[in-house]
């Protein structure tokens, strides 16, 4: 007989593991060359560690509750410390002051004294982008780009010609949705050295059609609301646009660069958010790199300020898609030195991801700066002086798993070596990183965390397995352990086993493909259980984490997911498949052209047969998959074509069809437009090829995968008279919602276990604490005035 209350509670629980785990993530923030600072966990609570590097000490801790009470004080109104957002934060050491925001106000604390100070003219902000100077912030005022002086607080308009469909400085409408719905309007636009100019872009979409999406439950009226979304799709002749050009600060004046415009590519993602734009050293020419719609040419571009005239540097080609870092979601992996002109560039030309240096005088190539039968997976820092570029490596160790990285130094004339070569997965933070973004909503500036000194004589990284928990080192420059910084600690639920890593053959017979086998909840050996695939079928990344814990949680959520899973007393398996991210590029590439076979289907197949003869434990007729967004297109496919496998199949949230997703999108990864061709991925093709049960959970306010996809799906179900259950989600966006997880879990316990559960309540999960904790900061703004 299950016990499902304690399976149920066990599911719960693993959802919240990482509030289990405490100081496994580091997040630091350099207040000099020898001083950082990062949020941890103390006996009372979260605090804030002020930490001097040379010395190898802390020299304080300042509590989130004593902020908490100093606010409470001055706003009249009660203020939790574990519920406060604090943003903004820099210490002023020889003062001891905290200077920061919270609910909408500026601050300085005394924290000596305990002395709280509201601040009516404001010098920092996440969302202003400061001059080199200091004197001056760009910032967004609706579609316009406006300057503010930091010190009179004065502000005027740099351009005032603006609209909605033809914005500057902002990202194309489908991002900027998802960026202002979370607090972030940063100007898409970079100041010259000398803070006389500033480049930037003026967003066209005036051509671009809208998506309609409806919301059927407004949270006031019954009559249902109709969201017009300007969006661009591979069918559409045109897509969104960039008109670059420079504007002198002093009087307003535009340079528009003598260029045809750029589209949007990647996430539609503008040159300033993929880090493809710079400044020469005399602030004269402002570079870009245009990446052409489809992608195969990349053409880096020097723009004469003064004139307007530009010329192409050097072009970079590719069959398939130039990609100029490991995935989609980072910045590209390029640098530029402008005190010499050169340039370093990530390319795949040889098959791996290296660098190069180029001189931008001639656009010649110089030197590969890395080469071998490995790949460099992010840049960190480059020091101009030393010429030494300090990067991420994975698979550099010779027969050790190939996702995992290391940090290593290069110099630039030839030369380099491995940092710290301790086993597990290293995590160095880089500036803007994909994961420091997400914190960003807990209050985090991500453009200012970094695991590398300014001056590049520290390193902290953070090093786990999925075994071990995180251990956070401070190191020199040479990779010299000085002191550990933080030794995660934790308490994981009742029944917690961590999983086992495994290799196998992927189903050509001869590629290694990679994954993790999670235990059944109350397993005991020799007996057969049920298994399940949790699967991601992206091409842009990897599903499979290589550590635990080392990032909060954020994007090793895959973790914790299978934990959850597992409670129902299966197996799971998560595995990247080929045609999946952060391998060499033929391992990568496999899925172009052909976006339905991301982590290939039939990789997942034969390791689970291979699973089934090495365990002796694996029940192979009852075999379930699960995933959500590019998982739940793929579970989706499942179900479809490989029914006689998988048995039991449940989707969130899925791009079911990539001619509905954004343009850049199935372009990148699909190839141009061709009816045929997109109707070969499209999950609705394979309708009349349902056997299973299927269920498809999804939000009806999703901007991403929109929901027509899924009616479409499913309009062609109905077609082929065939039998799919369906949860929608009438308020929810990109998100399966604890209430879809819940029904999940409810699914593959009646027909996976062929044990229905008794009632039970939706789940909470990391999400759902930190939009309720970001709603309680929004409702003290709200009273205070804010």
């Amino acid at each position: 007989m299950i016990d499902w209350r304690q399976r149920a509670q066990f599911a719960q629980d693993a959802l919240l593991a990482t509030d289990c785990v405490h100081n496994g993530a580091v997040f630091p923030t350099w207040i000099d060359d020898h001083h950082f600072w990062y949020e941890r966990r103390g006996e009372d609570g979260p605090e804030y560690a002020v930490f001097n590097a040379r010395a190898g000490e802390r020299l304080l801790t300042l509590s989130r509750a004593s902020i908490a009470g100093a606010l409470a004080s001055i706003l009249d109104a009660p203020v939790a410390g574990d519920v406060l957002i604090v943003r903004d934060l820099r210490f002023e050491l020889d003062g001891g002051i905290a200077h920061f925001s919270a609910f909408g106000q500026a601050f300085s604390f005394a924290y000596r004294q305990g002395v709280l100070t509201k601040v009516d003219k404001p010098t920092a902000n996440a969302n202003w982008l400061v001059s080199p100077q200091g004197g001056s912030a760009l910032l967004l005022d609706g579609d316009n780009l406006k300057l503010r002086d930091l010190e009179s607080g004065e502000e005027r308009l740099l351009t005032t010609d603006g609209t909605s469909q033809y914005p500057y400085a902002s990202p194309a409408a489908a991002m900027r949705r998802i960026s202002q719905a979370h607090g972030m309007n940063v100007p898409q636009a970079q100041w010259s050295p000398d803070g006389k100019w500033v480049m930037t872009l003026q967003t066209d979409e005036r051509h671009v059609p809208e998506l309609a999406l409806a919301e059927y439950a407004p949270v006031s009226g019954v009559r249902p609301v109709i969201h017009a979304n300007l969006t661009s799709l591979p069918e559409d002749p045109k897509v969104t646009e960039f008109r670059m050009l420079v504007i002198e600060v002093e009087t307003g004046r535009q340079v528009e660069a003598r260029y045809p415009r750029l589209s949007a590519v990647r996430m539609n993602t503008t040159p300033f958010a993929a880090g493809l734009t710079w400044w020469s050293a005399n602030s004269q020419t402002a570079y870009f790199v245009d990446v052409e719609r489809g992608e195969r040419k990349a053409h880096v571009v020097a723009f004469d300020v003064m004139t307007g005239a530009t010329r192409i540097v050097f072009t970079e080609e590719s069959p398939t898609y130039v990609e100029l870092s490991v995935n989609v979601y980072t910045k590209a992996l390029i640098t530029p030195l402008p005190e010499t002109n050169e340039l370093i560039w990530y390319s795949e030309r040889t098959g791996r991801g290296h660098l190069y240096l180029y001189d931008l005088t001639t656009g010649s190539l110089r030197r590969a700066i890395t080469e071998g039968d490995w790949q460099v997976r992010d840049v960190l820092r480059v020091d101009a002086d030393r010429r030494e570029v300090v990067f991420l490596a994975a698979g550099i160790v010779p027969e050790e798993n190939p996702y995992v990285v290391k940090p290593c130094t290069a110099s630039l004339d030839g030369g380099m070596r491995i940092l710290s070569d301790l086993p597990g997965e290293h995590t160095v933070w880089r500036p803007g990183d994909m994961t420091t973004m997400i914190k960003a909503l807990e209050g985090c500036d991500a453009e200012k965390i970094s695991g590398i000194s300014p001056n590049g004589d520290y390193l902290i990284e953070t090093v786990s397995t999925v075994e071990k928990l995180p251990v956070t080192y401070l190191r020199n420059q040479d990779g010299e352990e000085i002191v550990v910084l933080e030794r995660a600690s934790a308490e994981l639920p009742v029944g917690w086993q961590t999983p086992e890593a495994l290799e196998f053959l992927a189903a050509d017979g001869s590629t290694r493909t990679y994954g993790l086998l999670f235990k059944p909840f109350g397993y005991e050996s020799g007996r057969k259980y049920p298994l399940i695939d949790l699967i991601y079928g992206g091409p842009q990344v990897n599903y499979v984490p290589h550590g635990s814990f080392a990032d909060g949680g954020i994007t090793a959520s895959a973790y914790a997911d299978a934990e959850h899973l597992s409670a129902l007393g299966a197996y799971v398996l998560i595995l990247d498949g080929r045609g999946t991210a952060n391998r060499e590029q033929a391992f990568r590439t496999a899925s172009h052209g052909a976006a339905h076979t991301a982590s290939n289907l039939e990789d997942h197949i034969v390791a689970i047969r291979q699973l089934a003869e090495r365990t002796g434990e694996i029940d192979l007729e009852r075999v379930g998959i699960t995933g959500f967004s590019g998982g739940g297109y793929m579970t989706a496919h499942a179900a479809l074509r490989f029914g006689h496998f998988f048995k039991v199949a449940v989707a969130g949230g899925g791009n079911y069809d990539q001619a509905l997703f954004w343009h850049s999108w199935g372009e990148r990864y699909h190839g141009a437009y061709e009816a045929d061709l997109y109707a070969q991925q499209a999950a609705k093709t394979y309708a009349d090829g349902l056997k299973g049960k299927l269920l498809l959970v999804h939000g009806m306010m999703d901007n991403g995968c929109h929901p027509a996809g899924l009616f479409q799906l499913v309009q062609k179900l109905v077609e082929a008279d065939k039998d799919v259950d369906l949860v929608l989600l009438p308020r929810g966006g990109h998100d399966w919602t604890g209430y879809g997880m819940r029904r999940r879990w409810q699914y593959f316990a009646t027909h996976l276990m062929n044990d229905p559960p008794p009632a039970m309540k939706s789940f909470e999960r990391p999400f759902d604490k930190l939009m309720a904790r970001i709603a309680a900061n929004r409702a003290i703004s709200d009273g205070a005035g804010a």
